[in-house]
């Protein structure tokens, strides 16, 4: 009689699936700064619609949804200023995850078994 090591298969393939999620969300978010910082309106309108698809929406005042409606809004000087503004804030306060340069998840405490997660996102602006 066998013996089965790990979660279920729809489990790991759950888990497969939103990791690769955020994945494609971090590129996203890549491109978007990268867009910005380059000056490129298009790519940095496309970059945010990738962000913003099959996910919930960002609170109307978060900082990337200021940038999703300044980009909406064709308004590239803006949605650059804005993000500046949210690298700057980011830098002055590590504990913001809402900016991309240093997005950091943590496990459960050090009293289980499960080791903390932790994963850095440079992007240059």
């Amino acid at each position: 009689m066998g013996m089965r090591v790990g979660g279920s298969g729809n489990a790991w393939a759950s888990q497969n699936q939103s990791v690769g999620n955020w994945q494609q969300k971090q590129s996203s978010v890549k491109e978007l700064f990268a867009s910005l910082k380059s000056g490129d309106l298009a790519s940095a309108q496309k970059a945010y619609a990738s962000i913003s698809s099959g996910s919930a929406s960002q609170p109307a005042n978060s900082p990337l949804a200021q940038i999703g409606k300044a980009l909406q809004g064709g308004d590239l000087s803006a949605a650059q200023n804005l993000a500046q503004t949210m690298l700057k804030d980011r830098a002055t306060n590590p504990r913001n995850v809402s900016a991309p340069n240093a997005i950091a998840a943590s496990g459960p405490s050090a009293s289980s078994s499960s080791a903390a997660m932790a994963v850095k996102v440079d992007v240059m602006v």
